[in-house]
């Protein structure tokens, strides 16, 4: 008679991430959309000029459509429109450039963004990790069947639980409060696997 012994095995390996990703909403109001757009057009092109200053490659520079909306009017406010657009900056990481860039729109805008990082091929931190998880789910079975007395046959089921769904993995920057000192954190790689084998 012969049955499965099925282990789960998890693998993780921690990597330093090699790009950046800027993600920038910029937010005007103003009485007619004429007035709101222009103002958005002028905050765009500052936010360019900063990318310059720091000699940012500005053609990594994505933008979205341009969305708006009206703000209906209150006791205490006016009708308004608003238009919002969204940038994306990706490139190579260079935390001196970004903090020097952080610290030029700081002084010239208010604004709403978030840092993070990711790899840009993951593949070999995908490979390794797989590598720990078959090792690890391995080494259970082992220990199970030498500590019970059951004889391990050949593998009859394995399932790769793929966790690349999460590619690119990014990690939020951290920064202090001056904004001059930024770090990236390592990344965590996980995969894991589940391993059926016979048992006698």
């Amino acid at each position: 008679m012969s049955n499965k012994l099925t282990i789960e095995g998890l693998g993780s390996v921690y990597v330093t991430p090699d790009m950046m990703r800027f993600s920038y909403e910029l937010v005007q109001d103003g009485a007619s959309y004429a007035s709101s757009f222009d103002a958005l057009k002028t905050q765009y092109e500052n936010i360019v000029k900063a990318f310059k200053r720091v000699e940012f490659n500005t053609s990594l520079i994505k933008t979205s459509g341009i969305e708006v909306s009206i703000l209906q009017p209150t006791e205490n406010q006016p009708k308004m429109f608003r238009c919002v657009q969204r940038l994306v900056f990706e490139d190579n990481i260079n935390l001196t450039k970004m903090s020097e860039l952080l610290d030029h729109l700081r002084t010239s805008d208010d604004f709403n963004f978030s840092l993070s990082y990711f790899l840009k091929d993951s593949t070999k931190a995908d490979d390794d990790a797989l590598i720990l998880a078959i090792n690890q789910a391995t080494d259970k079975a082992k220990l199970i069947a030498d500590t019970s007395g059951i004889r391990l046959g050949h593998i009859c089921d394995m399932e790769y639980m793929n966790h690349s769904s999460a590619r690119p993995m990014h990690r939020m920057a951290s920064a202090d409060m001056m904004g001059s000192t930024m770090t990236a954190n390592d990344l965590a790689v996980t995969q894991s696997i589940r391993i059926s084998w016979d048992i006698k």
